[in-house]
């Protein structure tokens, strides 16, 4: 079968009370021009608005390219991975594209920038790039992404590069309407990345960790914040005995993918877990922390501000939630986030 009539490509769609959003993510799946074939299998995990109406109506018009999952008991509640469990199985791409109902994407050329570098370097078994930022009650915010944090500066490039696994994950938080890798690479996953507590912080590390990832530096979604039945936005409301779980999570995921990866990116992964650890004990409000000796190295990296973010939390956290709540978007975003 010859690429234009194989599917090369699964846009793999995961939505729950989407019905603002998940036209705005179709039409950004069906505006892509390729010389290759894709699918869409969307995913709607029982919503109780319109969502699943919407992603009907959608299927009726393009019934070769819209291949939909309708739930009618809410999935994610019962704990259940809905990408392996039920998304995966019906993909029949060489790639999977990931993008979530509240996202979209904004080039009509990104499918085909990526899937050509991967196409010409079989050692790439992971591609992103970067996005804007919408706060859902103030609108877009053009600010890219990738770096995340100040800290995160020292492993990003303003140009096309090649990531290992060790250094993704210095890298930080990168969109996941920007994932494509191929599908083989989760054919097996490890029983570890059924318990992390992000699933897109396993999935980049597992696929990366089978070649390299590789960076294309141009803004090609947007990815939505403060949307309601997002996870981060559920992540907000957590009480301190879930925050903390939840870090613990994070550095358990870690600790499992430097074992599965017999420690090859053990110097990198060991940098990131000490920036959870710090999390950790920040959550816990151990104000010691900063004096104890195996943080104070990572501590001197740290940047200015982050290091002023660093201290308001620990002795200062009702003045962050005072500036939450009064600043303008931007400036909130990049003071206090």
């Amino acid at each position: 079968m010859d690429k234009q009539e194989r599917i090369m490509v699964s846009i793999c769609c995961i939505t729950y009370n989407h019905e603002k959003y998940v036209a705005k993510a179709i039409e950004g799946f069906l505006m892509q021009e390729t010389d290759f074939k894709y699918e869409v299998v969307v995913h709607d995990d029982a919503s109780t608005d319109h969502t699943a109406d919407i992603i009907r109506s959608y299927e009726q018009k393009y019934p070769e390219i819209i291949k939909p999952i309708y739930q009618t008991i809410n999935q994610h509640s019962k704990g259940v991975r809905v990408l392996p469990t039920f998304i995966y199985p019906k993909a029949t791409g060489k790639y999977i594209a990931l993008c979530e109902g509240d996202d979209y994407w904004t080039d009509p050329h990104k499918l085909k920038k990526q899937v050509d570098h991967m196409e010409q370097n079989p050692g790439c078994t992971f591609c992103f790039h970067n996005a804007f930022l919408e706060n859902d009650t103030a609108g877009l915010l053009k600010k890219a992404m990738v770096p995340h944090t100040d800290q995160n500066k020292k492993y990003y490039s303003n140009q096309n590069r090649k990531y290992n696994a060790g250094e993704l994950q210095l890298l930080g938080f990168i969109p996941t309407a920007s994932f494509l890798y191929p599908k083989k690479v989760v054919n097996d996953l490890p029983d570890w990345y059924f318990d992390a507590p992000a699933g897109d912080l396993a999935i980049k590390l597992i696929a990366t960790s089978h070649g390299y990832a590789y960076y294309i530096n141009e803004i090609m979604s947007v990815y939505r914040i403060n949307v309601q039945s997002s996870m981060t936005a559920q992540w907000k409301k957590e009480d301190r005995t879930k925050k903390i779980q939840r870090i613990k999570g994070f550095v358990s995921t870690l600790d499992a993918f430097d074992k599965w990866t017999d420690h090859r990116f053990g110097n990198e992964i060991e940098e990131s877990k000490t920036s959870f650890e710090l999390r950790l004990e920040l959550a816990k409000g151990n104000k010691r922390m900063l004096s104890e000796e195996r943080y104070k190295d990572y501590f001197r990296k740290l940047g200015s501000r982050e290091k002023i973010n660093l201290y308001i939390r620990l002795y200062f956290p009702r003045l962050i939630t005072f500036l939450k709540e009064t600043l303008p978007f931007d400036l909130k975003y990049r003071l206090v986030r």
